[in-house]
């Protein structure tokens, strides 16, 4: 395994010299164990003729296998440790933006998990990248990453999309379609580096819409507060105005007009790994966006609160 593991370097940084100082070993002996497995294996693995070096036919099939066995290895070594612990010695979480709308208890839970705890928050692709590069273990996210092998996911939420525009607004809007909504204010949008921002767009133009592209933000804050301030409307969330902590009696909240629109909140980690700890935290969270969207919504908007779903 430490001989796959050094030519994997090897290949990974295009350089012994690199491989060497990423595996913190002298340049000697990562030289010494690529002609070890070079040798048990009988065929060149590198082709040293060329900078940066290469790997041969043999030496790509060989990369490739040995990245996902190495991988595999690694989720066995964490597995049995989670086993052999009441609490996990370390545990690496990614929240999507809205979910620190949770707050002080989701974060104390978690410290309960763990002897040390690594929260990472920020937008949906940068965390979903997180999780491929093995900086976190464990990501809620509104991407369920489908389409990448090796992930395991859990539905921690269900919630409608809503329309959000200023109170004073409420008389001349209230019975708009989403193209009179764009024609009467300027849409207030999230950035589509966000995946709830791609989400939005893609229900626009599903809808026939080409709306002006005239304020873009990255925070459910800054979209809301710009809303409360007339300057404009907004899709969002029950979740997403939680967390932006405006004051919603200074805005109207609404039912997206026409075709419904929903996001879904995933817990993700890596299959075969955490999964004890992922059952854990998926109740947790669970347990604490029912208790907060709950009191958020029961008394002034119940119709909302219906048609959230939680785990």
């Amino acid at each position: 395994m430490r001989a796959l593991e050094v030519f994997v370097a090897i290949v990974d940084c295009g350089s012994i010299t690199r491989a060497a100082k990423r595996l913190g070993l002298t340049q000697p002996a990562v030289s010494i164990a690529l002609r070890e497995l070079e040798s048990s294996l009988g065929v060149p693995l590198i082709d040293r003729d060329i900078r940066p070096v290469r790997p041969t036919r043999s030496g790509v099939i060989l990369h490739r296998r040995a990245t996902r066995l190495l991988s595999d290895v690694e989720g066995l070594r964490a597995a049995v440790r989670e086993a052999g612990a009441d609490n996990l010695p370390s545990i690496r979480v990614g929240l999507v933006a809205s979910m620190t709308a949770t707050g002080a208890p989701l974060i104390r839970a978690l410290q309960a998990m763990a002897d040390e705890l690594q929260v990472l928050s920020g937008l949906t692709p940068e965390l979903a990248q997180a999780l491929l590069d093995r900086e976190i273990d464990l990501l809620i996210t509104s991407d369920g990453m489908e389409d990448t092998e090796g992930i395991e996911r859990r539905v921690v939420l269900q919630e409608p999309f809503v329309v959000a525009w200023p109170l004073d607004a409420e008389l001349r809007l209230k019975n708009l379609s989403l193209a009179g909504l764009a024609d009467a204010m300027p849409l207030i949008r999230y950035t589509t580096r966000s995946n709830i921002g791609l989400q939005i767009e893609r229900h626009l133009r599903r809808s026939g819409l080409d709306v002006p592209k005239r304020l873009e933000l990255d925070s459910s804050n800054s979209v809301l507060t710009m809303v409360s301030a007339g300057l404009g409307w907004a899709i969002t969330t029950p979740l997403c105005m939680v967390q932006s902590a405006i004051d919603h009696t200074r805005i109207a909240v609404h039912p997206v007009p026409g075709a419904a629109l929903s996001r879904t909140l995933f817990l993700l980690h890596r299959r075969g790994e955490m999964n004890a700890a992922a059952e854990r935290v998926h109740e947790l969270a669970t347990r604490q966006l029912r208790a907060l969207l709950t009191s958020a919504y029961q008394r002034s908007m119940p119709w909302m609160l219906s048609q959230i779903t939680f785990g």
